[in-house]
């Protein structure tokens, strides 16, 4: 295997996604799997989707898919972490129901009334699944990125994956370099994640073990204010915001 990397893109779940791998030959492979994951991850979990599973559960025990179980512990784990501010339900009778919902194996208890929505987790936990099994798999590196939320695994290039964190053309940038098992995730109040949404800060971006963590976490902090500072230093971890003016404040040893 050499050292060099290459990369490809394309256009899925309305973002632009990329992998890096650094071993050139194994980049077919690839492709060829991450492509298939993310099209059975999206008749796992898209409610627009009239066969998909999500629409198929209700009350009580439900046998899913391992799929399907993944996706349902990491919402629940971005729950939380953010302390409900990343809800996995569609519909709930009151608040803080998905702490009622259990996930054991293959699975997963129900309360009356509850109907889930992983949109919010879905891409950054597909991001963290694809990098760690492909690498598993093809034995290299791997680099998976969808939108913002970027997740790297197995061998790391030399000098570290180097990743651009920008949101829109003119806004500040820098470029980081993180380790294999490291992951980046960017919310932004200026793309249509938060369109209603008045906020202090323009964008806020986290380093993380997972892509899951990294995007719970950036997401529920851009819209915090001036609170998020505090948070994300009590969670410990490296992050970077970006306010209104332009003006860029870095926590937690953010990489360089």
């Amino acid at each position: 295997m050499t050292s060099a990397r290459s990369a490809t893109e394309w256009s899925t779940w309305g973002v632009h996604a990329r992998i890096v791998v650094t071993d050139p030959d194994a980049l077919s492979s690839a492709s060829n799997l991450i492509r298939g994951y993310l099209a059975a991850a999206d008749a796992a979990v898209n409610r627009d989707r009239a066969d998909a599973e999500i629409r198929s559960l209700d009350e009580g025990p439900n046998t899913v898919t391992p799929m399907f179980a993944r996706f349902l512990t990491d919402a629940l784990a971005a729950a939380r972490t953010t302390e409900g501010a990343l809800d996995p339900t569609a519909s709930a009778p009151a608040p803080q129901s998905w702490r009622s919902i259990t996930v054991d194996g293959t699975e997963v208890t129900l309360p009356a009334g509850v109907e889930l929505d992983l949109t919010a987790t879905a891409r950054a936990s597909s991001a963290d699944h694809c990098a760690s099994t492909t690498a598993e798999l093809l034995g290299c590196g791997v680099l998976v990125a969808l939108g913002g939320d970027i997740a790297t695994a197995g061998t790391t290039p030399p000098g570290g994956w180097q990743v651009q964190v920008q949101d829109l053309p003119g806004d500040p940038t820098c470029q980081v370099s993180i380790p294999s098992g490291a992951a980046v995730a960017t919310a932004s109040t200026v793309k249509p994640l938060h369109p209603d949404s008045i906020s202090l800060w323009r964008t806020v971006s986290v380093v993380a073990g997972s892509c899951t963590t990294a995007h719970a976490s950036s997401t529920a902090a851009v819209g915090m204010g001036g609170g998020a500072i505090d948070w994300l230093t009590n969670l410990e971890l490296p992050a970077r915001l970006v306010d209104q003016e332009f003006r860029v404040t870095t926590l937690g040893g953010w990489p360089s």
